[in-house]
């Protein structure tokens, strides 16, 4: 299994952002969906249809019911947290509850929801996490 550990999630470019309360503890970097009954954001995984729907990335921590933002599309600076992929790597949505993965395989229903792609801030590219609206 080849899930990525996230603590940090900060915007570079938004494209579209979602931000509601929490219905479960929810920590920086893990992948988020809207609950179907209630509407509220709760952590999302590949394990069926209805776990991998549209989601994000949550951009800060909440505690449930505290509001909490999460990015659908664009692109996000996660730290080192992609430090060891290749750019133009591809990204899922693990199995693991609130978690992206790196291959395929890794996921029940494998969905890529986004890629690495450089950000250039100085000599050497960045890694950033390119959402695709997934």
């Amino acid at each position: 299994m080849a899930n990525l550990t996230i603590t940090k999630a900060e915007a570079v470019q938004v494209i579209q952002q979602f931000t509601g309360p929490a219905a479960e503890a929810i920590a920086v970097g893990q992948r988020c969906r809207f609950d179907t009954t209630t509407g509220k954001i709760v952590l999302g995984n590949a394990t069926t249809a209805a776990e991998i729907k549209r989601g994000g990335i949550a951009v800060h921590a909440a505690a449930v019911g505290e509001a909490v933002t999460i990015i659908n599309q664009g692109l996000v600076d996660v730290g080192e947290a992609l430090a060891a992929l290749d750019f133009g790597a591809d990204i899922y949505v693990s199995d693991t509850d609130g978690t992206f993965s790196t291959a395929v395989g890794d996921s029940t229903v494998d969905v890529i929801v986004g890629q690495v792609v450089p950000g250039w801030g100085n000599t050497v590219a960045d890694k950033l996490l390119w959402l695709f609206g997934n």
